[in-house]
């Protein structure tokens, strides 16, 4: 197991060593990513993977619940297991963060159950929040919830609702208002700018959370990954990352090249001469950007003299577009054709 964690990180420094040094990444991103497999196989038959059992799985820096939020999983989601330990378990998400989580979160198989679970017919939860209920009726008891991208297996259509199973095979009732046909809805997704931009807005006063990435709280880079991964885009998670994404777009001369969608990076200089990128936000046009900070998700604008103006975006240093980039080796993955997914 040392041995295999000893590859795993290796191959994360291989893989970034080529990347821009502008915008560098801090040791910590290094020690934490790798190259996304495009399947389950990939060369690792035999070994162990987890498939998130609760809403939201807070995944963590070290493995012990004090420690600092990293990233968040939803239900249904799948990983790889790195190495288990004391009743955590060390994971890769399938866009390559690497920390801890505990075991009682996840539904552990091998590789033929993984494949099995994406291979079933599966529903995605559309709504903020819906409970998952013991019987098919909105009084009845609650048997877990579920929030915006869960995963369930889907079972039958009984009137209003559907029957669905989970990962550790538990069954429930959802409301079919709250859910799409999960190979539907990714096949569906052709986003356009004004797309993520909608799609941003359904976030509007979520709370700012460390390392949140869900309904139930995001920081800025878990929100721009979150709403490209509603509209069908998987990207890195942390915004160091995100900053080496898609296309660079040009605001040496101001903001008139930019597009709906847009992510405007932010950062500091560091004293080797690279630049420390610490926030993110989506542009939403005319000046205005979406994003989590001071407290909670809202609009500003990056126009001095407006009176909604940021002050932080005296220090946004860049400026990339995802859209049209997708699956071009450009650290942007379509969810529908990832193997982790479908």
């Amino acid at each position: 197991m040392v041995f295999k964690k000893f590859l795993f990180i290796v191959a994360a420094v291989i893989a970034l060593a080529g990347c821009s040094q502008k915008y560098a990444v801090t040791p910590g991103d290094l020690a934490r990513t790798m190259p996304m497999p495009r399947s389950l196989g990939d060369g690792r038959d035999g070994d162990d993977f987890g498939i998130c059992n609760i809403s939201v799985m807070n995944i963590r820096e070290e493995p012990k619940y004090e420690a600092e939020m990293g990233t968040q999983m939803l239900m249904g989601s799948i990983c790889w297991i790195i190495e288990q330990k004391d009743g955590w378990a060390m994971i890769s998400t399938p866009e390559g963060y690497i920390a801890w989580v505990n075991e009682k979160s996840l539904q552990i198989t091998d590789s033929d159950g993984a494949i099995a679970w994406k291979a079933a017919p599966r529903l995605i939860v559309t709504s903020h929040y819906t409970p998952l209920l013991s019987q098919p009726k909105a009084d009845s008891e609650i048997v877990r919830d579920a929030v915006r991208g869960c995963l369930v297996q889907k079972l039958a259509r009984i009137g209003n609702w559907y029957l669905v199973k989970l990962p550790d095979g538990v069954e429930a009732y959802i409301a079919a208002r709250d859910v799409a046909d999960c190979r539907e809805y990714f096949e569906a997704q052709r986003p356009a700018g004004s797309d993520i931009v909608a799609d941003a807005k359904l976030y509007m006063g979520i709370p700012y959370l460390w390392g949140g990435s869900s309904t139930k709280g995001v920081d800025c880079s878990g929100l721009s990954q979150r709403v490209y991964m509603d509209c069908g885009i998987l990207l890195p998670r942390n915004a160091s990352q995100q900053a080496r994404s898609g296309d660079e777009v040009d605001i040496s001369n101001g903001w008139d090249n930019l597009q709906q969608g847009d992510l405007l990076f932010f950062g500091r200089p560091r004293d080797d001469g690279t630049t420390r990128i610490y926030h993110v936000a989506i542009y939403i046009g005319d000046g205005q950007i979406i994003h989590s900070a001071a407290g909670k998700v809202h609009t500003a604008s990056i126009i001095p003299g407006r009176a909604n103006y940021y002050i932080g975006c005296s220090n946004i240093v860049t400026a990339r577009r995802i859209l049209g980039n997708v699956d071009e080796e450009k650290a942007a993955w379509s969810i529908i054709g990832n193997g982790w997914y479908f």
